[in-house]
């Protein structure tokens, strides 16, 4: 359509993306309407049939003014629900939910909550209105009244033995657990985990602390667990080992969990460990280093060594490209006077280099590239935090916030699948997590009175993102 004023434009561009079937804009009598457009097959005819329905209008400043229902005029008893963005979400967590049907009563309530919070968070005030929206809601009966939900999650909360036991089975043999911690910030007086903490705009508040395992194996999130907001990094380590039931596992940590105390207890239990070391740890001494040679990694050269140590063996590595900077940023210590220039020789002996303690034998570029891994659970917390929405709780009791974070768990499951398959098609530069889902939203099915159900008009880009998901979305 030519010539529509751009205000009128924009409020119709805005409702194309945010229904979830297809829409029309049509100029009748100097004024503008807007129609919802499916198809269905007329067997008479035997041709595809289109059908519109006046949906309201849009006057000349850009408001849309939805159609008013008069009482002689009888609703429409058709139904559109979302169907791709649900039905893929059900098929990435069905390995869970099946776990979960032979261990706990509220397996329906937690797979729902989990679907809900990958595809739209929500407070829990809103599940129910937003499950409403999915087709899925005609396939699993479920109460997500505010009231039931809060009980369910005080419930699941408080049955922590239950959840370890799943962790274990969702992490595989011999895997490897990117382990950290971050904090959220609660805005409840009643948590006992919550501890003053600051958050990035320096605002003194409660806080806890969320711990993730994340497998290198599967690059799958495998566990969480909250704790108090000042509980040390190490002190939740030895918490999580003693309630996981398997122990042919180990860890990659980050500098926050080196410590000579913890790397004794690692190998006291027979749990295998990847753990950096601080620059200043007294196990670092290059002049006894059994250099091996240089590998490539992500095109950059990086020259490696190793070392026996009475705590395993020290893996060495020295980055040509960053030992220039860092001599840089030393340098201007000493121009400021907060470092002297002998210090300076002692510090630039190690510039560019960075070392691991293991008690297990790789080689350089294995051992590197599995620390290299850590940026994985970087990314799961950053997406916990923004795209599913939990940097923060408003709940009121130690119980129900570890069953809401337990739900976020599941819902990060879902989240990591989906970039899995993006990873395996080299689409992560083009498409993201959240586009995937939005763009499913518009695969609509439509449900008459009568019983009948078939397929609104498919979107071409929505057809594009089915057909990553053949499993899940047979769309033909």
């Amino acid at each position: 359509m030519k010539d529509v004023p751009p205000k009128i434009l924009k409020t119709f561009e805005r409702m194309k993306n945010e229904e979830p079937y297809r829409i029309e804009l049509k100029f009748i009598s100097k004024n503008y309407y807007v129609y919802s457009a499916t198809s269905e097959w007329d067997k008479s005819e035997k041709k595809v049939r289109k059908i519109t329905e006046y949906i309201g209008s849009i006057d000349r400043d850009g408001i849309f003014k939805k159609k008013r229902m008069r009482s002689h005029i009888q609703e429409s008893m058709r139904e559109v629900f979302e169907y791709g963005n649900c039905t893929l979400a059900y098929h990435l967590i069905k390995d869970v939910g099946d776990i979960l049907a032979e261990t706990t009563p509220y397996c329906s309530e937690i797979i729902v909550s989990a679907i809900i919070k990958a595809i739209d968070p929500k407070p829990l005030r809103l599940f129910a209105s937003r499950w409403e929206k999915f087709y899925l809601s005609k396939q699993i009966d479920v109460s997500l009244s505010p009231k039931h939900l809060s009980s369910v999650l005080q419930n699941i909360g408080e049955d922590i033995h239950t959840w370890y036991d799943l962790f274990s089975k969702l992490a595989t043999k011999d895997d490897l657990l990117l382990y950290d911690l971050t904090s959220v910030f609660t805005y409840s007086k009643n948590i006992k985990l919550a501890e003053k903490g600051y958050n990035a705009d320096h605002e003194y508040l409660d806080q806890i602390g969320v711990i993730m395992a994340f497998s290198s194996i599967t690059k799958l999130p495998v566990g969480l667990d909250v704790f108090y907001g000042s509980m040390k990094d190490i002190t939740t380590i030895r918490d999580f080992i003693e309630r996981f039931p398997k122990k042919d596992f180990g860890f990659i940590f980050d500098r926050g969990f080196s410590s000579y105390k913890l790397l004794k207890d690692l190998m006291g239990w027979g749990v295998h460990y990847i753990v950096p070391l601080r620059k200043n740890s007294a196990l670092i001494d290059l002049r006894w280093m059994r250099w091996k040679g240089p590998f490539l990694y992500r095109d950059k050269p990086v020259r490696w060594g190793t070392k026996e140590t009475a705590y395993g063996t020290l893996y060495a590595f020295e980055e040509p490209l960053n030992k220039g900077e860092e001599e840089q940023s030393i340098l201007k210590k000493v121009e400021s006077n907060t470092i002297s220039m002998a210090e300076f020789e002692q510090k630039r002996k190690l510039a560019g280099v960075f070392c691991l303690i293991s008690d297990m034998t790789k080689d350089g570029f294995d051992m590197f590239d599995l620390y290299k891994g850590r940026e994985d659970v970087e990314m799961a917390f950053d997406a916990m935090k923004n795209e599913l929405e939990s940097d923060k709780t408003y709940l009121r009791s130690d119980e129900t916030v570890r069953g809401y974070f337990l739900v976020t768990f599941l819902a990060m499951r879902i989240y990591f699948k989906i970039l899995k398959r993006l990873r395996e098609k080299a689409l992560t530069s083009k498409i993201s997590v959240d586009e995937v889902l939005f763009e499913l939203s518009k695969v609509a099915k439509i449900v008459e009175a009568s019983g009948r159900e078939y397929f609104a008009k498919i979107p071409k880009r929505a057809r594009r993102m089915s057909s990553l998901f053949p499993e899940a979305l047979p769309m033909g």
